[in-house]
């Protein structure tokens, strides 16, 4: 009966809240609905959406880098079909000019064919018609003793003309064979390279297609793991009001840090980092920087569950010890933020960086750059640095120096 007058209570404090605004109804509505379990399965989601989206985003990277080669290809491709085809115009245009040399000196062998003919056939003429009595026309015999001596004389050089000219046309006629063949050849080369050109434009339309597909579904799963990261925080965020205000009934709107006795741990570590912290073992500051803040300094949110530096401007940030990233990324007003797990329970939060260099998941060492800090000297970058053991808040500066 106590039991359930206190569930009445609760229920018409609700009820008041959800009277009030629309942000409260939703508030107030989660709480009676979330459950830690509903936490572990949203950050479940979570993580799994994360994975998936590191191994399209480098099957993106590299199907880019593809495209580009094959963009590479394609231009080199391009060109050497354009210097082929220019190759193939100056051997077409050297043919035409051989076969015009090879009409030329035809037309000059046949010019010397006929006057070697006419010389023949007047040799031969002299030779049957001989004058009767020579001494009777002295004159007709020096002109017959003349005309014998021209004949004889241009004869041989008639005969070496036509054979230069049939040597001109023999080698002009192997040359325009020889450029037959060359044609031939660039022909088929042109045709080898054209098919080239067509596997690689596929090619590039394929890598395209699946590029233009990995973008797409790289977006919706970026902004399904924005969604769900959201979603876990914003559930991390209402059960700690839970717990928090459970014997008044619950708040209506979730503070942004939680206390450090009655908050949860941001994740549940995992049973052990790569490289877990060992118990003695003394880790790295994350930071050098002057102290502002120090664990359980009281603040308007209550006792400080963690410390904060005040760095130089751009100030590089370290890992203080081996371990696994859990978080990174931008975590509402805290900036960017990561969460550690170098095993043992203990789970290490570093928040109000300007740039991260990690991501979840990422096995990281000791004293290597996680992230660094803005650019700007007045007023200096803050660096808020949390160390929690199973869910629970220690003192930084003492797990600093002692490593447990």
């Amino acid at each position: 009966m106590f039991r359930r007058r206190i569930i009445l209570t609760l229920s018409l404090a609700l009820i008041g809240g959800l009277a009030q605004a629309q942000s409260a109804r939703s508030q107030g509505t989660a709480l009676q609905t979330y459950t830690l379990e509903d936490l572990r399965k949203a950050e479940d989601a979570r993580d799994r959406a994360t994975a998936r989206l590191k191994l399209l985003e480098t099957e993106a990277r590299e199907t880019s880098r593809q495209s580009s080669e094959i963009e590479t290809d394609l231009i080199a491709a391009a060109a050497d079909s354009l210097r082929r085809e220019e190759e193939a115009a100056d051997t077409e245009r050297r043919i035409e000019a051989l076969r015009e040399e090879v009409a030329t000196a035809k037309s000059r062998l046949l010019t010397n064919q006929s006057a070697l003919e006419d010389l023949l056939a007047g040799l031969m003429n002299l030779e049957t018609r001989r004058p009767a009595a020579l001494a009777a026309h002295p004159t007709d015999a020096t002109a017959a003793v003349r005309a014998a001596i021209l004949m004889s004389d241009v004869s041989p050089r008639l005969t070496g003309r036509a054979q230069k000219l049939s040597e001109q046309i023999q080698s002009r006629t192997a040359r325009i064979e020889n450029l037959r063949q060359e044609q031939a050849k660039l022909a088929r080369q042109e045709a080898g390279l054209a098919a080239r050109r067509e596997e690689i434009a596929a090619l590039a339309e394929e890598r395209r297609r699946r590029q233009v597909s990995l973008n797409a579904e790289t977006a919706a799963l970026k902004a399904e793991t924005r969604r769900l990261a959201s979603e876990a925080a914003t559930l991390r965020d209402l059960l700690t009001a839970l717990s928090r205000s459970a014997p008044k009934g619950p708040s209506l709107k979730p503070v942004e840090r939680a206390s450090p006795k009655d908050a949860p741990s941001p994740r549940a570590a995992t049973p052990a980092a790569s490289q877990p912290g060992k118990v003695g073992a003394k880790p790295t500051p994350p930071a050098s920087g002057r102290l502002t803040r120090r664990f359980n300094q009281a603040t308007d949110q209550g006792p400080s569950p963690g410390l904060i530096y005040a760095t130089r401007s751009g100030a590089q940030i370290v890992s203080p010890m081996n371990g696994r990233i859990q978080f990174a990324g931008l975590f509402r007003s805290y900036g960017q933020m990561m969460i550690l797990d170098v095993g043992g329970g203990v789970l290490v939060v570093i928040s109000g960086l300007d740039a991260l260099y990690a991501e979840a998941g990422k096995q990281v060492m000791a004293g290597e750059p996680v992230g660094r800090m803005a650019d700007r000297a007045s007023p200096p970058p803050e660096l808020y640095f949390e160390v929690r053991r199973n869910g629970q808040p220690i003192d930084p500066e003492r797990w600093l120096s002692r490593g447990s």
